[in-house]
C-alpha cells in the first residue's frame, strides 16, 4: 500500500470484506456515526477501537499500521506489544503539543513509527521509540 494512513486502511479492509458503515457499526456493537467518523479520521482511534474493528474483520490489528503485507514470522504477541506502547507513548507526548495533533494526524504518526520501529530488533524498539519521540516533540513544542 502506498502513503495510506491508518483510517483509510480500515476503510479498505472495511469495504473488501463486503461492508457498508452500518453492518459493521452493527457487528461491533458501535453507533455507525462513531465507526464512519473514526474512519474518516474525525474521531480518535484508541487501542480498544482497534482491537474491537479488528475482531470484527477477522485481521491483526497491526496490519493496519504495516505499509505492505508481509511474509516473514513476527511475534503476535511482541508485535500487539509495540503497538500498545506506540499508541501510549504517542498519548502522552500529544497533551504536551500546543495545539495537540489531531486524530488524524496521531494515526499517521502512530502508522509510520509501527513501520519504522518494526525494521529493529524488539528489544532496541522501545529505545527507537523514546529516542525518536522525545526529538520529534522538542522539536515541535514552542
Amino acid at each position: 500500500m502506498d502513503e495510506k494512513n491508518i483510517y483509510s486502511k480500515l476503510r479498505e479492509v472495511r469495504r473488501s470484506r463486503g461492508l457498508t458503515v452500518s453492518k459493521l457499526a452493527e457487528k461491533m456493537r458501535e453507533d455507525h456515526q462513531k465507526v464512519g467518523r473514526i474512519e474518516r479520521g474525525r474521531r480518535s482511534l484508541t487501542l480498544d477501537y482497534l482491537m474491537k474493528v479488528s475482531k470484527a474483520l477477522d485481521v491483526r490489528p497491526e496490519s493496519f499500521l504495516e505499509e505492505k503485507e508481509t511474509d516473514h514470522k513476527e511475534d503476535p504477541q511482541n508485535a500487539s506489544l509495540l503497538l500498545n506502547d506506540i499508541v501510549v507513548l504517542v498519548e502522552e507526548k500529544n497533551s504536551q503539543l500546543q495545539p495537540p495533533l489531531d486524530a488524524k494526524q496521531k494515526g499517521t504518526l502512530v502508522s509510520k513509527l509501527y513501520e519504522q520501529a518494526s525494521k529493529f530488533p524488539a528489544e532496541q524498539q522501545r529505545q527507537f521509540l523514546e529516542s525518536f519521540l522525545e526529538t520529534f516533540y522538542a522539536v515541535n513544542i514552542p
